[in-house]
């Protein structure tokens, strides 16, 4: 028996290391073999759907558009489309009152979720580009330009761009953007290889002809890439296209969120594992989504085995370990909203945290329960901390702080060095 518990503790640590280290490294060593020529033709200027998905998003709808509308593209070749699911506020009021400024309003009486909004907004659009976002996103002035880009290569038939989370100082925000750093880390890896495995929901964009519509409780940035790589098309990453939101500040929210996007992730997976768009792509899936969801029900598994084998010294020091890991968690469970700030209990909690969310939507799955509509974080709809409309706010981009500053109730973006 206790070879057994032997074989399931060196296992769980082995696919554990595998999932943070191992698959960043395959990645890393065959981008050195293949890496990607970009080409650059800013004189590229398809024509160009940007399409906002809103429920209810009379708080930030307004400065959404203004934010659109100042974007660095000319006018006669990008169409706003704010696609309404069912809104019952003043969103819809407030998007018409933009009508004579080129944008678009689609407005759908029953709630249906995004992807049915967005197989609506899509229909009997001809532009050549379809860039789809969110209401609490943000763009960078030239972020819809270095998207299109990319279509320079004809091989390339996805882009993806670079989500920036604007920082807070709750646990779960500081948690987010370290965890979103890894992520990005990874699309650039992926990308080399033109194969990134999921889009940005907030930012990114295909080619008109590329798309197919999305199953109604599967995300769409999980679907479209593998339905573009499934047509023998690249998908890419670019990291000057950036769109900033605000990220989470509770852990009831993140929770949630982390939960839904892994019940449609299982979903998504279980609808298109036969079309995935190569084997190379389901080893992606498996390697950077499957098993790190997995680690959820994985750990307590963890616990009890180390448990079991901690008569001898090694293993006993290790469930020390784990103890104290756990107990730090729980320190930041306890300062998540607080002043004090530190790694120490940050890492911790954010860990145990999206693990525990993984083990309740692992097993939501398992009894069946689908998720077809998508409900925003009520924290991520304050415009507050918004670089594009609070003066003279600080943003963390990576370990260079930035600061930004509105002018004349545009969205125009000044560097302050």
């Amino acid at each position: 028996m206790a070879l057994a518990y032997r074989i399931a503790f060196f296992s769980i640590i082995g696919i554990i290391v595998y999932v943070y280290a191992g698959y960043p490294l395959v990645l890393l060593v065959l981008g050195l073999f293949k890496k990607r020529h970009k080409y650059s033709d800013s004189g590229h200027l398809p024509s160009v759907a940007l399409i906002i998905s809103v429920n209810n998003e009379e708080k930030i709808i307004r400065e959404k558009i203004e934010n659109s509308l100042e974007l660095e593209y000319p006018e006669d070749k990008l169409r706003i489309i704010v696609a309404s699911d069912g809104s019952v506020d003043g969103t819809n009021d407030i998007v018409k009152q933009y009508i004579e400024r080129n944008v678009i309003l689609k407005e759908f009486d029953c709630r249906e979720g995004k992807s049915s909004t967005l197989n609506r907004a899509v229909l009997g659009l001809d532009d050549e580009v379809l860039i789809f976002s969110d209401a609490n996103a943000f763009y960078k002035k030239d972020a819809i330009k270095k998207l299109v880009e990319n279509f320079t290569d004809p091989e390339v038939g996805c882009v993806v761009g670079s989500l920036v989370y604007i920082k807070n100082h709750s646990y779960v925000g500081r948690g987010e953007s370290i965890y979103w750093r890894y992520e990005s880390l990874l699309n650039i890896f992926e990308s080399r290889l033109k194969s990134v495995l999921v889009a940005t929901g907030t930012i990114f964009a295909i080619r008109r002809e590329l798309f197919r519509p999305v199953m109604k409780d599967v995300a769409n940035d999980f679907q479209l890439p593998a339905e573009v790589a499934s047509q023998g098309y690249g998908v890419v990453y670019e990291k000057d296209a950036i769109a900033y939101e605000r990220s989470t500040c509770l852990c009831s929210e993140e929770f949630g969120r982390k939960r839904r996007i892994i019940i449609r992730g299982l979903t998504g997976y279980k609808h298109l594992r036969h079309d995935f768009g190569g084997m190379f792509r389901l080893y992606q899936f498996v390697s950077r989504k499957l098993l790190r969801w997995w680690i959820g029900p994985m750990l307590p598994c963890l616990y009890l085995s180390n448990l079991l084998l901690a008569g001898e010294p090694f293993f006993y020091g290790v469930f020390l370990l784990q103890n104290v890991f756990y107990a730090f968690a729980a320190v930041g469970l306890l300062l998540r909203r607080g002043k004090v700030q530190s790694k120490i209990f940050l890492v911790p909690f954010y860990f145990v945290m999206v693990n525990a969310a993984a083990l309740t939507a692992i097993i939501t799955y398992i009894r069946g329960i689908r998720l077809s509509s998508w409900e925003k974080a009520e924290t991520t709809r304050d415009i507050e901390g918004h670089p594009m409309v609070t003066p003279k706010l600080q943003v963390i981009e990576g370990k260079k702080e930035v600061a930004y500053h509105r002018e004349k109730s545009s969205a125009n973006l000044e560097k302050i060095k």
